[in-house]
């Protein structure tokens, strides 16, 4: 018993002390008063770059148009995207708002910049933190693009009491950690009043692709649905922010946050009264109901 109130009284404290963090957190980093979004169907479809969203693509096409259509990150370089036409966009990646034409830096973030400006000639919504309003892409959209809607959340990581932290995430004021941008598009689709909220593509199996060599070096091989599985190769992993090799306790951290950020998305959404489902083929995500369509 002793034990037990204990634990209950650190976590009240745990709690507390997030939230009053995270409140100076929004005051001082979130911009207030950002547009609201609203859906356009009853449901919507998020379509991670997972191995298994090809076999989504030709299982569940039919149904994947009568969603609003959520893609990710390079989804614009795939040979689907001109024909699938999806309805929204999202980035969340520093890098991608780090490009500008003095810093080309990655040549896949500048080719899919090209591909949506070239290739774009619907109505999208594109989704971006708020801090990246001046960033080049942004200016260059919204000059180039005008039937690309810029849309703007902000990614101020909010922690503390539930009921607290879903009055935030719900006005658009902060969101969970988003260690995926997966998990940033589910926050997206529940700030909407959609029934469903469809996962496909979310693999996640990152860890089955893992290993380290003789030399003690940490190895990973990324593969997406767009990719040719035999011409990924394992590559070494380097921490771009100090340009460092992580351990691999820090990539399994790192994963862990992944995974936990469902866990939050997912009181939120029952919060929201919408069901979160996950139609993947192949997932290791266990936060959300599992099925078939």
């Amino acid at each position: 018993m002793l034990f037990d109130y204990y634990i209950k009284t650190g976590a009240f404290f745990e709690n507390s002390l997030q939230s009053v963090v995270s409140l100076v957190k929004v005051i001082l980093l979130s911009k207030l008063g950002l547009p609201k979004f609203s859906n356009q169907k009853t449901n919507a479809s998020i379509l991670g770059n997972g191995p298994s969203l090809n076999q989504a693509l030709s299982d569940n096409l039919d149904f994947l148009k009568e969603t609003d259509i959520y893609c990710v990150n390079l989804f614009a370089l795939s040979a689907v995207y001109a024909s699938l036409k999806p309805q929204n966009y999202v980035l969340l990646d520093p890098a991608f708002f780090m490009f500008s034409e003095q810093n080309n830096g990655r040549q896949d973030i500048k080719k899919t910049f090209d591909a949506i400006i070239q290739q774009t000639d619907w109505s999208m919504r594109l989704f971006v933190p708020a801090r990246s309003k001046n960033s080049y892409i942004v200016k260059k959209l919204k000059q180039e693009r005008p039937n690309i809607q810029i849309c703007f959340f902000n990614y101020t990581i909010v922690r503390g009491f539930p009921a607290f932290r879903h009055w935030f995430f719900k006005h658009n004021l902060g969101m969970p950690q988003c260690q995926n941008i997966l998990a940033a598009s589910l926050y997206v689709a529940l700030l909407q009043d959609y029934k469903n909220v469809y996962l496909f593509g979310a693999d996640h199996s990152w860890h089955e692709e893992i290993r380290i060599t003789e030399q003690n070096e940490f190895e990973m091989r990324q593969l997406h649905f767009y990719d040719n599985a035999n011409n990924v190769k394992h590559e070494k992993v380097i921490d771009v922010r100090n340009n460092s090799r992580p351990s691999l306790h820090a990539q399994f951290l790192s994963l862990h946050k992944v995974f936990y950020s469902y866990e939050i998305l997912g009181t939120f959404a029952k919060s929201r009264k919408i069901k979160v489902l996950n139609a993947s083929k192949k997932t290791y995500i266990d936060a959300f109901e599992r099925v078939t369509v």
